[in-house]
């Protein structure tokens, strides 16, 4: 059918960041394009604009085949993820019926154009120019972008840092909205960090996003287990009962020691 297919660059096994995820994760970067397809495809299949709502890594992952692919996505850039939401950056351009129209345009210009190559010239500039359509949409879009990542600098924030934090968005084609200030706040106040401090953090690691438990793992207390898990016994402690049974067999003090003793104090 017609929309049973997604765009494929024809240079897409030599990209960067196909090279990144393969080198990451021991993959060859063949692999990891059929892997990709598998994900982009989904995203193709069951959202509308490339937002996936309470879609986790666990089930990018198993559509992948491989733990922790999802991830490497991010890192490179090729999957964002903003509090519930997973969503594939530049949807619009690959991906959606929006996207296959406007490629189904551009072979049946190329198409018409290459069978009028022997015919006369008076057609010739109407079918060589990119199409009207795409650029007003993709004007369209750019500007619509621009337009979201109006967001002022926090008033705990410095200049120099808000605007480190800004160009890495840029960077991986990342939005700046109220959404990921406040969730950059909600992660930094899990582990005690100013804003500030977390995006400091943010741009050193130079990561598409960025988790609390990524900076400071949570780690299991053993300890806390064994209280809450093993019930209390009626039975008395050995440790205990051993210094009651020294308390008694202890001789008690001469009555002259005693004597002497108060002597002492009474010189003070």
């Amino acid at each position: 059918m017609a929309g049973d297919w997604i765009k494929l660059q024809k240079d897409t096994p030599d990209k960067p960041e196909v090279l990144a995820i393969a080198s990451r994760m021991n993959l060859d970067p063949d692999a990891v394009v059929g892997k990709l397809v598998r994900i982009w495809s989904w995203f193709d299949t069951h959202t509308v604009d490339g937002n996936a709502m309470s879609v986790t890594y666990a089930l990018l992952d198993r559509l992948a085949g491989v733990t922790g692919f999802a991830e490497q996505m991010t890192f490179v850039g090729w999957l964002n993820q903003e509090g519930h939401v997973l969503s594939l950056p530049n949807f619009e351009y690959h991906n959606g019926e929006t996207a296959k129209k406007r490629a189904l345009g551009k072979n049946r210009q190329e198409k018409h154009r290459s069978n009028d190559e022997s015919n006369a010239n008076s057609n010739a500039s109407s079918v060589t120019e990119t199409l009207p359509e795409k650029r007003r949409e993709e004007k369209s879009i750019k500007e619509d972008k621009e337009k979201a990542t109006v967001v002022a600098c926090p008033s705990d924030v410095s200049l120099q840092v808000w605007n480190d934090w800004l160009q890495l968005r840029k960077t991986k084609k990342a939005s700046v909205t109220e959404t990921v200030i406040n969730g950059a706040r909600s992660e930094a106040l899990k582990i005690g960090w100013s804003l500030e401090k977390f995006l400091v953090e943010w741009c050193t690691r130079g990561s598409q996003g960025l988790k609390a438990d990524w900076i400071v793992p949570v780690k299991q207390n053993f300890a806390d287990i064994g209280r809450v898990t093993v019930p209390p016994s009626n039975e008395p402690d050995p440790a205990l009962e051993k210094i009651k049974a020294d308390d008694k067999k202890a001789a008690p003090i001469p009555l002259e020691v005693l004597a002497k003793m108060a002597e002492l104090r009474s010189r003070v």
